[in-house]
């Protein structure tokens, strides 16, 4: 359903429900004086931190600072998408979902309209398996692959046959059918010419599709001596590679909940394994596995199992996968990497084994620690002591990437037996760069702070802001147009996102944060914004006004500091004589301020 849901709604939502009605169904809460308390679901612990207090109606964790109100246990427990957990709490509030009539953007109304264009073309690629005259090629090439029916069905396979105007000739009635189709890249356009022609022809199509089913992108592989084999679709406002994975909205829809997700390199891979029962399979889409695909999957599974080539091209790419990996293996979650025989891909190996031994070979992968110390170790000569030297100088950094806890303390410990090293004179001969990053280790998982809490000091002016805002949007009142405005002289990249992310807010007034975060995905500072949302102020809801204030104030400081600097350049080059006197009093009160700002 198009429009997005109205702020009162989610407002109203949230004072209809208690949040010990959506908890206690999930973990066993007791009663601890006014609040209730549980075993954490976020991180491992014997005695509970956990704490939900119903007059609140707010969850707060000890342990791992996890916080939030019903609609974000939702997303974080459940690992539910933003808008299906609001219409899981309206489902059980009894509530139907509101829509805004009017789109918010252009932009909305341009992803709609992609969406629909791309399931068209989809529809249409299946419609060409099933009755095109030259349909025996792809029809052929899939039996051969042992594809049934019922698996292209699944995937919604299709052909796109030969010729170069196929799609445009069925789907460009209009020009602005001709122009979706260039932005959805299923057409590719001779500027020069003003011509178009299909991207892909004479293959078998792959429709690339969402969490929520959507197609966003196709895959094709050619059926002749096209190169290259394999061809996918460019990047669009809807698709984007390094976050997308082949087969995870076919996996999600299985019944029953698995453990874990295999993760292959190819289409055929997926489409082989599930034809053979394993469906718990995803591919990356021609590129390496980046941190939002693991962040992705590590929501929905606790173990994710690589699975590549054993020749020095999969050794290459395992490691790149564990590199990855590392800052995001939290206690209780576990990697893994299966290594075929050389020649051998999964597709071929299920097909020759079966079921039950290719599931033998996933259970028995090799994990994380035993293949980082496998690869590292072979590196150096451990028989000496420079190589053990080296090798502590190879691993300490890498184990430095990984979040605080017993799995890091293993590491490390692991580590400490190949070097003869104790663990504490590991960390202290680590460098100064890394030790103050990332190895002020603890004796136990329960005595320091966490590492969020000590990165917090270490942000700009501008991320402080940024991240005060994407906690508590409507903090962007507490300044006035006029002081935003000043900030535009401000010469700084993130000042530059700070300014963006106050004009969204002030464009939709009332948006909470986790749907403010979410409107970001399709920003090229992404990343960065979602790791500034998940810093840790420590500091109350009443003092974040005074707090953001202070930080924008601040930013208005420095531009005098910027003009004084400017200013101070021009008086190098000149004399104050050669001032006219209105250019001499502006740089009589840029000192003036300069020193207040350094007295303060």
């Amino acid at each position: 359903m198009a429009g997005s849901i109205p702020h009162g709604f989610i407002e109203d939502l949230l004072a209809r429900i208690d949040i010990v009605d959506i908890i206690e169904p999930r973990l066993k809460l007791k009663k601890a004086g006014q609040n209730y308390q549980a075993l954490c679901p976020f991180h491992n612990e014997k005695t509970p931190s956990f704490s939900v207090n119903q007059v609140k109606q707010f969850y707060y964790c000890f342990g791992c600072q996890a916080s939030g109100d019903a609609l974000k246990f939702l997303m974080e427990h459940d690992r539910m998408e933003f808008v299906q957990a609001v219409e899981s709490l309206a489902a059980t509030a009894g509530m139907e979902v509101p829509r805004e009539s009017n789109e918010s953007s252009q932009r909305q109304e341009k992803r709609k309209s992609l969406y629909e264009v791309l399931q068209n073309t989809c529809s249409y690629y299946k419609t060409q398996l099933r009755e095109h005259e030259h349909r025996s090629l792809a029809v052929d090439y899939l039996k051969g692959r042992g594809v049934s029916g019922e698996i292209a069905r699944d995937f919604a396979i299709g052909f796109a046959p030969p010729g170069w105007d196929n799609v445009y000739l069925k789907l460009a009635v209009t020009n602005a059918d001709r122009q979706l189709l260039i932005d959805s890249g299923m057409l590719v356009e001779k500027e020069e010419e003003d011509k178009v022609y299909d991207r892909f022809r004479s293959r078998i199509m792959f429709p690339i599709r969402d969490r929520q089913g959507r197609v966003i992108a196709f895959g094709g592989r050619a059926l002749g001596d096209d190169k290259p084999k394999y061809l996918n679709s460019p990047e669009t406002q809807i698709f984007h590679k390094g976050r997308e994975l082949y087969g995870l909205h076919e996996a999600m829809r299985q019944r029953g909940r698995f453990e874990r997700i295999l993760v292959v390199e190819g289409y055929m891979d997926v489409i082989a394994l599930a034809q053979h029962g394993v469906k718990n399979t995803v591919a990356t889409l021609g590129t390496a596995t980046s941190r939002d695909h693991l962040e992705r999957l590590f929501r929905l599974v606790p173990e994710i199992v690589f699975c590549f080539d054993g020749d020095d091209a999969g050794q290459n790419a395992a490691w790149k996968a564990l590199q990855e990996a590392l800052p995001l293996m939290k206690d209780g979650l576990s990697a893994k990497f299966l290594f075929l025989p050389r020649g051998e891909d999964p597709d071929s190996m299920i097909r020759q084994e079966g079921n039950g031994q290719f599931v033998s070979r996933i259970q028995s992968a090799q994990h994380l620690p035993e293949f980082f110390f496998q690869n590292l170790s072979g590196q150096v000569e451990l028989d000496s002591m420079d190589g053990k030297a080296k090798l502590s100088k190879l691993a300490m950094p890498l184990i430095g990437e990984i979040p605080e806890g017993v799995f890091k303390q293993l590491m490390i410990d692991e580590l400490a037996k190949l070097t003869g090293l104790a663990a504490d004179r590991l960390v202290n001969v680590a460098t100064p760069k890394d030790r103050g990053r990332s190895f002020q280790t603890r004796t136990s998982p329960t005595t320091a702070a966490p590492q969020r809490r000590r990165q917090s000091a270490q942000l700009s002016l501008a991320d402080s802001a940024i991240a005060l805002l994407l906690r508590q949007p409507d903090l962007v009142d507490e300044c006035s147009d006029e002081e935003y405005a000043q900030l535009k002289a401000l010469q700084d990249s993130n000042c530059t996102v700070l300014l963006e992310l106050i004009h969204t807010i002030q464009l939709d007034s009332g948006i909470p944060a986790v749907r403010l975060l979410s409107q970001q995905q399709d920003s090229p500072h992404f990343d960065k914004l979602r790791g500034l949302a998940e810093r840790d102020h420590l500091l109350q809801p009443d003092d974040l006004p005074a707090e953001y204030k202070g930080v924008i104030q601040k930013l208005l400081a420095q531009i005098k500091i910027q003009n004084f600097q400017q200013l101070k350049s021009q008086i190098d080059q000149t004399s104050m004589a050669d001032l006219d006197p209105e250019e001499r009093q502006k740089i009589k009160d840029a000192i003036t301020a300069s020193k207040d700002m350094k007295s303060e």
